[in-house]
């Protein structure tokens, strides 16, 4: 299918439409099943309006032939940069029973952050919708000096680990595993 010219392409509005989970394990990152997700926690509620920052990158490797006047490549080694995470932090306040995001991703803890975009939050997840999924180890939390009239929040270092991440590629598998 080709468009034509002045088509005009309709978009999402991202408000409302991304869910944020942290699943403590997942068996298949390119496919997590519905028991794994389940077995998390949803976070959307704690983190902040572009408080995700994960940015993956890819290295090109060099492809240089003596016999040809053109450089060509191939795609290289991957790498995510600084991830990281701000959140509503409720340390010391009237709300520190409701602190799940600085409780579960305290420094050393493993486990897997997961998001979804395009579907309103409160849409259930099902299988064969489309996922980030990202394994990381947490540092440790970075309190934010606060500016006027916002929340008090913290930031959480991520680091990526084994077996990685996958950007939007992975798919929910089979309703309970």
């Amino acid at each position: 299918m080709t468009l034509k010219l002045g088509t005009e392409i309709p978009g999402t509005s991202a408000d409302g439409n991304i869910t944020t989970l942290w699943v403590p394990t997942i068996k298949d990152i390119k496919a997590p099943t519905m028991a794994e997700l389940e077995a998390g926690t949803d976070i959307s509620n704690y983190v902040m309006l572009g408080g995700w920052s994960f940015d993956p990158s890819q290295d090109a490797v060099s492809d240089q032939r003596e016999n040809v006047v053109q450089d060509f490549g191939a795609p290289g080694r991957k790498s995510v940069g600084d991830i990281s995470i701000e959140v509503i932090d409720n340390t010391n306040t009237e709300h520190q029973e409701q602190n799940e995001a600085v409780t579960l991703m305290h420094e050393g803890a493993s486990g897997y952050i997961v998001r979804r975009r395009g579907m309103a939050t409160d849409t259930p997840l099902a299988v064969g919708q489309k996922l980030t999924v990202v394994s990381v180890i947490c540092g440790e939390k970075q309190v934010i000096n606060p500016d006027a009239s916002t929340m008090i929040r913290s930031k959480i270092p991520l680091f990526a680990k084994a077996p990685g991440w996958e950007s939007e590629t992975a798919e929910i598998s089979n309703p309970k595993g």
